[in-house]
């Protein structure tokens, strides 16, 4: 029997995927994308937290630079172009340890040379080159802000001596102040970062700060430097109104007054009435641009080492402050002009107006007293400044009332900040309307418990004077370029109408009338038209028997070009109640002061100031001596 096989043909069918095995890959997928998420997390936050140090040890291990261009900061100059600020060029020796260390000769002749041409000790550069072996940038201490004399002979040898590797100069700009002390509270300073700080230097810092620019380089695969250049730009100058002449003069004077009387302190403020520029402002405050931490030219060797932190903090900031726009005082009877303009512009006073002045006043109960305790009797408006006369003016802020001499508080500019183009200005205090009861009427009619800045009262005095036009007080006069063109003006911006122009010419005839004939005699100087009052403010606590003593002033009288603006806060004298220091010290600056100005006297045929050029005469002789007396001027020249 045969038997036959049936073969049977297999067929192989794909095979399926069992849950299990669905379940494992899927598992490797997830740990896959895990994995990849841990990694880039962790690339992200060692770029985020570590990037910038990874960077520099890449770029370390190549050939390429990468330098800042500084950027030179603007100039600040006086009115006739005399160099207050400026930014000078300097260099700084950089390092490159790895160029350095790349070969033992190159090294022992790079550190001899630059020990022989900078008389360096180089130990301290064998310490870099041991701490930062891979570094291409390395600054020494020791080594910085050298001038380009300094560095020149090294930079020829250099050139002829190439085992010389590794050094070269960065280029830096470093402030200096060539006149010291001469303006610094209005100038101000800068730190190290071109930050200005305090005066121009810092309400001025964006227009004085340039933008930096940066060099590019590297070396591609042929081994040619490549180099891209992105040029800095210089920042713009700023030209002040102030005269460098008339200011180091100011100073001079404020310093000579301290050492002959001494003062608590002592401010001046010069301004032209026509347009609201500043010709000079000075204080007692005062320091060297060049070392704004030093303390010696305001206190003594013994005060300074026994200052604590936060003392020295304190006085450091008190130094710096402009006395003229930051610190607020009673006025006193310089004052007592803006209440007459008031007055004659809402017609409850006349020209031809009279008062009776027995000494004293009863206002509500209270006993004011004028400084003449018997009387002035009867005196006309212009006798009322004139020998300034507390009753008279109590009567004419009385017929005013407190709404109008409130009205004419804020036309003034009292109780508000002027404006001006310098940081850190007061608006001193004032009554409000519904402050001004009969015994605060009465008081603020004469200047006292009230408080203004000098730059208000001189602003607000230069409108009554000059016809009624309220000028913006202001310290910069124009911006120029690098190349000295100007990029912008300063215009003068009349603000506001104080008073009209017939009130203001009745001012300036009783101001003139002052000078000649009342209390303020002392501030003449001889061959000169002045008008102007004094003051004697006294301070609070009255039990102190402290004062401020004051004078204000123009010149010419009858067409002012120049207003002066002097007081003394508490002078070092036994008997401090007298405006004469005031006046007396305030003809001592004038005479000196106007021919800088370009104001003769009738009997000056030549002008011959002493400094040439614009610059201040540091020569000129030391003013008289003589102690502040009460009485009528004495003739001097």
């Amino acid at each position: 029997m045969v038997i036959r096989r049936r073969v049977h043909r297999i067929r192989r069918r794909p095979k399926r995927f069992t849950r299990g095995m669905r379940q494992t890959l899927f598992l490797f997928l997830v740990f896959v994308f895990l994995l990849f998420l841990a990694l880039g997390i962790r690339i992200y936050t060692l770029n985020r937290d570590n990037g910038d140090a990874y960077k520099k040890q890449v770029f370390s291990q190549q050939s390429y630079t990468n330098k800042v261009l500084s950027f030179r900061r603007g100039a600040i100059k006086d009115r006739n172009g005399t160099i207050l600020a400026q930014s000078v060029r300097k260099f700084n020796l950089i390092l490159e340890p790895r160029t350095i260390l790349a070969d033992a000769e190159v090294k022992a002749e790079t550190l001899a040379k630059i020990a022989q041409y900078f008389a360096f000790d180089t130990s301290n550069i064998e310490k870099i080159l041991a701490e930062r072996p891979k570094s291409m940038y390395q600054h020494v201490d020791g080594l910085k802000e050298l001038t380009r004399k300094q560095i020149s002979e090294f930079q020829e040898e250099m050139k002829k001596n190439k085992k010389i590797q590794g050094v070269w100069f960065e280029e830096i700009f470093t402030r200096e102040y060539p006149l010291d002390t001469i303006g610094a509270n209005v100038i101000g300073f800068t730190s190290s970062e071109n930050q200005g700080t305090y005066g121009v230097e810092g309400s001025y810092n964006d227009k004085l700060n340039g933008k930096n620019g940066r060099e590019y380089g590297y070396f591609d695969a042929n081994m040619d430097f490549q180099r891209t250049v992105k040029k800095a730009v210089n920042g713009n100058s700023v030209v002040l109104t102030l005269d460098a002449n008339v200011q180091r003069i100011v100073e001079q004077q404020i310093k000579k007054y301290n050492r002959d009387v001494g003062a608590k302190n002592i401010g001046v403020l010069i301004m032209n009435p026509k347009n609201g520029e500043i010709l000079a402002m000075a204080s007692q405050n005062n320091y060297n641009l060049n070392e704004p931490r030093d303390l010696s030219l305001m206190y003594t060797q013994e005060e300074i080492a026994g200052m604590d932190e936060e003392t020295t903090t304190k006085n450091l900031m008190e130094m710096w402050s402009n006395f003229c726009i930051a610190h607020d005082f009673e006025p006193g009877s310089t004052y007592k002009p803006f209440t007459v303009a008031a007055a004659l512009d809402e017609g409850t006073v006349k020209d031809s107006d009279s008062f009776m002045c027995t000494g004293v006043k009863n206002v509500a109960g209270t006993e004011i007293h004028c400084a003449v305790r018997s009387g002035h009797n009867v005196v006309s408006l212009q006798k009322s400044l004139m020998e300034s006369c507390n009753s008279a003016l109590m009567k004419i802020g009385e017929d005013l009332g407190r709404a109008k001499f409130s009205k004419y508080n804020k036309i003034f500019g009292f109780g508000q900040r002027t404006g001006i183009d310098l940081p850190g200005e007061s608006a001193g205090l004032i009554h409000t309307e519904e402050e001004l009861n009969p015994v605060e009427l009465a008081t603020s009619s004469f200047g006292q418990t009230q408080t203004v800045t000098m730059v208000q009262m001189a602003a607000g005095f230069s409108s009554l004077i000059n016809g009624g036009n309220y000028y913006q007080p202001h310290i910069v006069k124009e911006i120029q370029n690098e190349n000295g063109a100007v990029v912008e003006n300063t215009e003068p911006i009349v603000v506001k109408r104080t008073v009209s122009e017939s009130a203001s010419r009745l001012i300036r005839k009783y101001m003139k009338a002052t000078v000649e004939e009342g209390t303020a005699k002392p501030a003449q100087v001889k061959g000169y038209s002045i008008g102007g009052k004094t003051g004697t403010a006294e301070k609070r606590p009255v039990t102190d028997e402290k004062y401020l003593v004051s004078f204000i002033g123009c010149v010419p009288a009858e067409d002012p070009q120049a207003v002066v603006y002097v007081i003394i806060d508490e002078p070092n004298v036994e008997d401090q109640a007298h405006s004469t220091y005031a006046t007396e010290y305030a003809s001592k600056i004038m005479k000196r002061i106007f021919p800088f100005l370009g104001i003769y006297s009738d009997a000056e045929e030549t002008p011959a100031p002493s400094a040439e050029g614009g610059q201040p005469a540091e020569n000129d002789p030391e003013p008289e001596d003589g102690k502040p007396a009460e009485g009528a001027p004495t003739e001097e020249e």
